[in-house]
């Protein structure tokens, strides 16, 4: 496999692993084969399932419960709701729970008509050669707006970096106690619990983003959990009176001319419990917390980077700075669809 090859690989594995959580409790160095029988199947977020009965090495039939990628990804590598359906004869391959009995990360599963479905972008055939999945994107072509050069367009993530400061990070002694004992089973998603500053620009997966002009404001649009964030563009300061909230209260401005301009998002007033950045999900905030982040466009207008800068004393020692975090790429076929979770 060559270097391109290997990266694009895994990014793959990176944004599917952040599509919902943290997929920590599969071991992923030993792929698990299976045969049985779909009992059940669930075409949600935050992740598709399905349940499948298998005969163990007794002749016990086991029902193992099986969870895919988020729904939205899934549909759009062209993996549709009638692709499964219960009673259907399948093998499927995936990564065992490290955790849980009789539970896996999905990736291939073989119909008996012999088509395979790729449920990562990652996943490679094992069986066959005819395949449905996997790779891109798949997305209904779309008007061309190769003369809009601003940011109110749809953005979707083409990759994320991991900040210095995630190698050691500078904890204060009771945020580093709370990162260690944090269970990713607690994150939120799980629950279909709204999701608040910063993880909704942060740790989206592959979801999209926009801008839309609303008066004078700007809402930040995000498909992960249908994310509304007003930036309001004609206040210089956050005003006391301001209710604290998961999202926080943000208020925005313009800086620099051209294709040196930039929008400087200042957030606070925030509520939400938790610091989620790549390489560092579930690390504590507190109500003190302060965001500046910076979002700005290449010359060609086609990519958005994204930097943010996060003040936090009952969390971190000194302030923490994301130059080029994100990198978001402007693909005009791509539309924000309804989010859809739904607790099982």
């Amino acid at each position: 496999m060559n270097s391109r090859a290997f990266f694009l690989l895994l990014f793959l594995l990176c944004i599917d692993a952040q599509a919902h959580h943290s997929n920590a409790e599969y071991d992923r160095t030993v792929v698990t084969e299976l045969a049985g029988e779909i009992s059940r199947v669930i075409w949600r977020n935050p992740h598709v399932g399905l349940w499948v009965d298998v005969a163990n090495e007794n002749g016990v039939t086991e029902t193992w419960s099986m969870e895919a990628a988020d729904l939205l990804g899934t549909q759009r590598r062209g993996v549709s709701e009638g692709t499964f359906e219960v009673g259907q004869q399948v093998t499927v391959a995936g990564f065992s729970s490290t955790r849980r009995e009789t539970h896996m990360l999905v990736t291939n599963v073989l119909l008996s008509n012999d088509l395979e479905v790729l449920l990562t972008g990652a996943a490679q055939p094992r069986w066959s050669e005819r395949i449905l999945g996997g790779g891109n994107w798949v997305a209904a072509a779309a008007e061309s707006e190769a003369t809009q050069l601003d940011i109110f367009r749809v953005w979707t993530l083409e990759r994320t970096s991991r900040p210095a400061f995630i190698e050691n990070p500078p904890f204060t002694d009771s945020a580093r106690a709370a990162f260690e004992q944090y269970d990713s089973n607690d994150d939120p998603a799980l629950q279909c619990i709204q999701l608040g500053m910063p993880r909704v620009i942060t740790f989206t997966g592959p979801h999209p983003i926009a801008f839309e002009q609303q008066g004078d404001d700007i809402v930040l649009v995000g498909e992960y959990f249908d994310v509304r964030r007003v930036i309001h563009m004609n206040e210089t300061f956050i005003p006391e009176s301001a209710i604290y909230s998961p999202l926080g209260y943000s208020i925005g401005r313009w800086e620099g001319e051209g294709n040196e301009k930039a929008l400087i998002v200042e957030t606070e007033k925030i509520n939400y419990p938790f610091f989620d950045i790549s390489g560092m999900a579930g690390a504590p905030q507190s109500r003190d917390v302060q965001f500046t982040e910076r979002f700005w466009l290449n010359t060609q207008g086609t990519e958005l980077h994204y930097d943010f800068t996060m003040t936090d004393p009952n969390t971190f020692t000194e302030t923490v700075t994301a130059e080029d975090y994100t990198v978001w790429k402007w693909r005009p076929e791509i539309r924000i669809m309804p989010y859809l979770c739904e607790v099982d």
